[in-house]
């Protein structure tokens, strides 16, 4: 990596070789993957929800699972849940079923009051858990937070969420029917309303019950460095994705929520101590990435690394996350080629739904058999799968899973 300065004398740190993007050219500019496939997971309805984002994809003993925190009227909203779905060959997926049942009333955007979203999936003893994160959005507070209210105003426009905790449920697709097991608080999270149905399912007296939940527990301290990731000027970094690049080192890559349209690096030597994050000039929309490291040290990148411009926060559509893109770094510091995975805008079906917009975002993605498949919501609305050869991306499989 290599380093300049701005004009206002903050450190850019140097990751992104590739041509420049441009929004107005398909594909941002960039190859478009055209032997890529496409599938979709999970199709809106009002009946169902209109609102279905924060996608998660995992491979468990040859099965492949998808979750997504679902709600029939907008983003984040209180009695957001989760739903899931599974597949055996990452194409063909079964009829999306409620993983968890909403903590507390479904209520309207932005509205106060808790919710659930998809979190992780973690296997634990041959068993595979999803795990749902469960925030109380408190409401609305000012640039110093010294005041909150219920509604947003021009003064309260920072959202203020309270940790909850998580809870955990197995999955087992091995029968006729997919089996879900009984819902577990993982220790660390507050005590529930005892009258709402999802904490009716938890039973904390259950020794073998409070072992899995311990367990959970600790994989995900392990797998997620504890602290805030803070920026060496005022941005507010957010969202990170943590990968282990070539060298053995840690990185960390953000998006800050002031809409800088860059994305930023912390790199650490232990993955414990972290220092401030540097701007980089990687392109940000802004959106959440993902990042899939191979076996041979390459990293791929996924998100939607298209936004021309830099330090534009008025620029008020951030550029639409449109395409959802996958770019690749052969030591995790240069990225030196980009492609396009999924071009194109939600054309939206479910009316009066609050927080959506764009084409295909948080994605999450794995390499299995020589492709990799990215899960992703496109526009917020729908759920989709899309998958391509490792030599469309000019990998080469035998090096990449060594």
């Amino acid at each position: 990596m290599t380093e300049s300065r701005t004009a206002k004398g903050t450190p850019i740190v140097h990751m992104w070789e590739c041509p420049r993007p441009d929004p107005a050219r398909p594909g941002a500019g960039y190859p478009i993957l055209e032997g890529a496939t496409y599938t979709e997971v999970y199709h809106a309805t009002p009946e169902t929800g209109g609102y279905s984002h924060h996608a998660k994809l995992t491979v468990h003993d040859g099965v492949f699972y998808a979750m997504w925190s679902n709600h029939p009227k907008g983003e984040d909203a209180p009695g957001q849940f989760v739903r899931f779905s599974v597949s055996r060959d990452g194409k063909t997926w079964s009829a999306p079923q409620r993983l968890f049942p909403p903590y507390g009333d479904i209520r309207g955007f932005h509205e106060t009051g808790p919710y659930g979203f998809a979190a992780h999936w973690v296997a634990v003893e041959g068993k595979l858990y999803g795990i749902m994160q469960l925030l109380d959005f408190v409401g609305f507070a000012n640039s110093d937070r010294s005041s909150v209210q219920d509604r947003q105003d021009g003064q309260h426009g920072l959202m203020v969420r309270d940790d909850l905790g998580r809870v955990a449920r197995s999955v087992d697709p091995s029968g006729s029917d997919t089996a879900l097991g009984p819902i577990l608080r993982l220790p660390g999270s507050k005590a529930l309303m005892a009258t709402e149905p999802l904490a009716k399912e938890i039973d904390p007296t259950n020794e073998a019950q409070r072992a899995t939940a311990e367990a959970l527990r600790a994989i995900l301290a392990a797998r997620i460095p504890a602290g805030e990731r803070t920026a060496v000027d005022t941005k507010r970094p957010c969202e990170p994705v943590y990968y282990r690049a070539r060298d053995g080192r840690h990185v960390c890559l953000l998006r800050d929520d002031e809409y800088s349209h860059r994305m930023y690096v912390s790199v650490s030597d232990d993955g414990k101590a972290w220092p401030a994050a540097q701007p980089t000039d990687i392109p940000d929309s802004p959106s959440l990435s993902d990042a899939v490291v191979l076996g041979d040290g390459t990293v791929l990148l996924i998100g939607n690394q298209m936004a021309p411009k830099f330090d534009n926060p008025g620029e008020i559509n951030h550029y639409g996350r449109d395409p959802l893109m996958v770019s690749v770094s052969a030591d995790g510091y240069r990225f030196t080629r980009a492609y396009a995975l999924r071009c194109g805008r939600q054309a939206y079906r479910v009316p009066n739904v609050g927080g959506r917009g764009g084409g295909g975002q948080y994605p999450s993605g794995l390499v299995y058999n020589g492709r990799l498949y990215v899960l992703y919501s496109m526009g917020k609305e729908d759920i989709w799968i899309s998958s391509v050869a490792l030599r469309d991306l000019g990998i080469d499989v035998k090096t990449a899973q060594r």
